[in-house]
């Protein structure tokens, strides 16, 4: 994910003296946590402790962390747009970080299940499997909108990251659906579109919510069997989610999706074992994975 968001919002959001650090223990961090929690993997909740109890928090390494952990990210945004009050929303994560506030990202780390220890090994195995999709997901659909030019790619990567949430939340049974589509009512409003089209609609989709359509199908493919002749590749090549871009080639809509394809699979094999903003740092260098 481009954690680069524009200097001056940063310090409109943070004052230009203090940082994020100022807002640790200020009146602007109520007690309250989202009402709607996944859990969150133990190595990200270790992570982010040590980075928000730090005299000075560094805001990139901070996002990292947030950006590969599907229920530190969810909570991170329903802590930053709880009290939005048509106030815009937030969907940028660094950004998200920063409204949220120290002292109640700690709280929710705190008090977050964890994937490791609070399931059975089945259950938290699966999550694990979920996060992780969702993490390539991410970052196809990221890579996708920038290369078709459809829009900022940040929210294409929380979309990606959060468009399991339904399969999450079922995982995880917290909350009927019912309660569930209520609350993702204080999320961004870009995630929610994307995530609200019907697998298997594809038809009419917004670029945003075809990029990560197009991203999750791409999961699905062969791997290194796949071919440009290969017939799973043509028929998604030829898919109408490919509207938005009608006048993209087919053979350069089979080579994005090919190279869509080796990232998910650079991204499988590398974000287990990389530190986060090491992760993201080689992510965007791009010739790490090409």
């Amino acid at each position: 994910m481009d954690c680069a968001v524009e200097q001056t919002t940063i310090e409109n959001r943070l004052g230009r003296t203090g940082g994020l650090a100022a807002l640790c223990g200020s009146s602007l961090c109520p007690p309250d946590l989202p009402t709607f929690a996944l859990p969150i993997l133990s190595r990200s909740g270790a992570l982010l402790s040590l980075l928000l109890q730090d005299g000075t928090v560094d805001l990139e390494l901070t996002s990292a962390v947030v950006a590969l952990d599907p229920g530190l990210a969810l909570g991170t945004l329903q802590l930053a747009n709880l009290e939005r009050n048509g106030d815009g929303e937030i969907w940028q994560l660094p950004l998200a970080v920063v409204a949220a506030g120290c002292d109640r990202l700690l709280a929710m780390v705190n008090s977050a299940l964890r994937v490791e220890s609070s399931y059975d090994c089945g259950t938290g195995a699966r999550f694990r499997q979920l996060y992780l999709r969702g993490v390539e997901r991410a970052c196809i659909a990221e890579w996708l909108t920038h290369v078709l030019g459809a829009g900022s790619p940040m929210p294409a990567y929380v979309a990606g990251l959060l468009s399991g949430l339904p399969r999450m939340a079922s995982l995880a049974d917290a909350k009927s659906p019912e309660l569930l589509r209520c609350e993702m009512e204080i999320l961004p409003g870009a995630r929610c579109s994307a995530g609200a089209a019907p697998l298997g609609r594809m038809a009419g989709c917004t670029p945003l919510a075809a990029s990560v359509l197009l991203a999750d199908r791409v999961l699905e493919l062969p791997g290194r069997e796949i071919t440009e002749s290969s017939p799973q590749l043509q028929k998604l090549a030829a898919s109408p989610l490919w509207e938005a871009w009608d006048s993209c080639r087919m053979q350069d809509r089979c080579r994005l999706l090919m190279q869509g394809e080796k990232l998910g699979r650079w991204v499988a094999a590398n974000a287990p074992r990389l530190s986060p903003w090491d992760f993201m740092a080689r992510l965007h260098r791009r010739k790490s994975w090409e």
